[in-house]
């Protein structure tokens, strides 16, 4: 006998204001407004360098970050939103964004170090590959992209604007840096079973690079040589850029050993950059 076929349920389709898809055409839009964003502040801090007003914008910009992350931290902290997954600011994001400001106003060579390699090194990722969830019609949306847009936006204006260069101190105290997170968040996420800094035995909501790197605590390795690959190359593209500099003003040749030794040491001839 006969029997009619079963009807293929339907899958609906994402809705994009409530719904966040990473590689969206949602994704491609909001990256490339937050890049227009930080690429203007940038154009007006370098008009507006050695003024009042480059001054006066690194203030607004700096209070506004505080403010943001402080209600950020509070909304995470609110009953119904409380996870202890992520409620807790223990993530480099979370870190980072506190440095930003700090970096800002201060000029302290560790702050801008730190908003360097954890911003551009590492915060950048989120860019490409988002865990967030959430579309433009919730919380979640805006307080992931605004925080992230405020430590790289942060860290892309004290290159551009402020002039900060890495020197290769400057990486050892980065890759420094970093071993003393790890060290610090490791036992609380084997402790309370979480994973800040994605490095604990838990994998994150979305797929990351993290979920490549096979289980834990082995993907541990892989994961921490990547990142001081990272910090290396952001540091090694101005070491290769002062060596040409250099070599360009008529300096010594650079199979010079002296030459050499100097840009190891990537001595920057700015104090303060």
């Amino acid at each position: 006998m006969y029997q009619p076929l079963a009807p293929i349920p339907t899958i609906p389709a994402p809705w994009w204001p409530a719904d966040f898809q990473a590689f969206s055409a949602l994704h491609a839009l909001t990256v490339a407004i937050l890049a227009l964003g930080m690429g203007a502040s940038c154009v007006l801090g370098r008009r507006w360098r050695g003024t009042a007003r480059e001054w006066r914008l690194r203030v607004f910009w700096s209070t506004f970050t505080i403010t943001w992350t402080v209600l950020a931290t509070v909304w995470y902290f609110l009953p119904r939103q409380f996870d202890p997954m992520e409620s807790w600011p223990l993530h480099v994001c979370d870190i980072a964004v506190w440095v930003a400001p700090l970096a800002l106003l201060t000029q302290h060579r560790w702050l801008r170090t730190v908003l360097y390699f954890f911003g551009i090194g590492l915060s950048t990722q989120a860019f490409a590959t988002p865990v967030v969830e959430e579309g433009p019609a919730g919380t979640r949306f805006w307080l992931f992209w605004v925080g992230h847009t405020q430590i790289v936006g942060s860290a892309i204006y004290d290159v551009v604007v402020l002039g900060y260069r890495p020197r290769f101190r400057d990486l050892l105290v980065a890759v420094g840096t970093l071993i003393a997170y790890a060290a610090l968040v490791t036992p609380i996420n084997l402790g309370f079973g979480v994973n800040y800094g994605y490095i604990g035995n838990a994998e994150p909501a979305r797929e990351t690079l993290v979920t490549r790197l096979g289980p834990w605590p082995w993907r541990l390795v892989p994961m921490f040589g990547l990142a001081v690959g990272v910090f290396v190359a952001a540091w090694g593209v101005w070491a290769v850029a002062r060596l040409f500099s250099r070599r360009g003003r008529g300096g010594p040749d650079a199979s010079d050993e002296g030459h050499a030794s100097e840009s190891l040491r990537d001595e920057d001839e700015n104090p303060r950059s």
